[in-house]
C-alpha cells in the first residue's frame, strides 16, 4: 500500500510539473514528456497489480490452511469423544466380567466345602447303636476320610492362593481317585488355578474337559461360564459368545446361565 501510495504521489507530481512547463516548451519536448508519463502511467498499473496479486494469493493460501486445521480438529476431536466411549465401555466390562466371576468363585469354594464335609460327618461319626465295626466298614470308612482329606488339602491351598500346590493336590487327587465323586469339582478346580494364575490357555482347556470327561457333572455349567471367561482374556470373543449361547441353552435353570445371560448381553 506504500508503494501504491508513492506511486500515485510522484504521478500527480509528475503531471502538475508537466502540465506547467509544456507552455513554455517546443512540440519535441511536449512530446518527449507525454511519452514519460505513458511509461509512468504503465509502471503504475503493473506495480498496482503487483501489490494486489501477491497478498491476494498469501489470503487465498492462509485462509485454505486455517479451513484445512480447522477441519482435522473436528476430526481429531471425533476420534478423541469415540475413544473415551470405547474405553469406559470396556472398562465397564471388564468391571463386570471380573465381579460376576469373583462372585462365582466364592459362591463354588463355599459349595464345595459344605458338600465335601457332609460325607466326612456320616462316615465318621460313631454308631451309637452297633459298637462292633466290621473290618470292611472300617476299611471304607478310612478310604473315604483319606478321600475327602486329599480333596479338602488340595481345595484349602486353593483358598489361600496357593494356586501352584493347589494343582499338585487337584492332579493327584484325580489320579488317586479317578472314579471320585469330586473328581470333577478337582478337575473343575484345577481349571480356576490355571485361571488365577492367568494362564487362561491352560485354564480353557482343562475347564474343558470338565465338559467333555464328566458331562453329568453339576459342575458342567460353571466349567463353561469360567471357559468363557478365558475365552474373552484371551480376545476370543466370538467363542465366548458361542460358549455362552451353549450355556444358556442346555443349562437355562442354573445359576450360571443367568450369569451367562448378563455376560452375553456385555458381549453384544
Amino acid at each position: 500500500m506504500w508503494n501504491k501510495s508513492v506511486s500515485r504521489l510522484v504521478f500527480a507530481l509528475l503531471c502538475a510539473g508537466v502540465w506547467s512547463s509544456v507552455m513554455a516548451m517546443d512540440d519535441e519536448t511536449a512530446r518527449r514528456l507525454a511519452d514519460i508519463q505513458q511509461q509512468l502511467n504503465a509502471v503504475t498499473v503493473r506495480l498496482v497489480a503487483l501489490e494486489k496479486q501477491p497478498q491476494g494469493s498469501a489470503l487465498l493460501t492462509l485462509q485454505t490452511q486455517i479451513d484445512a486445521l480447522k477441519a482435522e480438529v473436528e476430526r481429531l476431536r471425533g476420534q478423541s469423544e469415540v475413544q473415551t466411549h470405547d474405553i469406559e465401555t470396556t472398562q465397564k466390562r471388564q468391571t463386570d466380567l471380573y465381579q460376576d466371576l469373583d462372585t462365582r468363585l466364592r459362591n463354588m469354594v463355599r459349595t464345595d466345602a459344605a458338600t465335601a464335609s457332609s460325607p466326612v460327618g456320616a462316615a465318621s461319626a460313631p454308631n451309637s447303636n452297633n459298637t462292633n465295626v466290621s473290618p470292611a466298614k472300617s476299611a471304607s470308612s478310612l478310604a473315604v476320610n483319606d478321600e475327602d482329606h486329599s480333596y479338602q488339602a488340595a481345595l484349602s491351598l486353593f483358598k489361600q492362593g496357593d494356586y501352584t500346590n493347589a494343582l499338585t493336590g487337584f492332579k493327584q487327587f484325580i489320579k488317586t481317585y479317578p472314579k471320585s465323586n469330586l473328581a470333577s469339582s478337582a478337575q473343575y478346580w484345577i481349571g480356576n488355578a490355571y485361571f488365577s494364575t492367568k494362564d487362561f490357555k491352560k485354564a480353557y482347556v482343562e475347564q474343558q474337559k470338565v465338559v467333555s470327561i464328566y458331562p453329568n457333572s453339576p459342575k458342567v455349567p460353571d466349567a463353561l461360564l469360567n471357559m468363557s471367561s478365558a475365552q474373552i482374556e484371551l480376545g476370543d470373543m466370538d467363542g465366548a459368545r458361542k460358549t455362552l449361547e451353549v450355556l444358556v441353552s442346555k443349562y437355562a435353570a442354573t445359576p450360571a446361565a443367568a450369569l451367562g445371560k448378563k455376560r452375553l448381553a456385555l458381549l453384544q
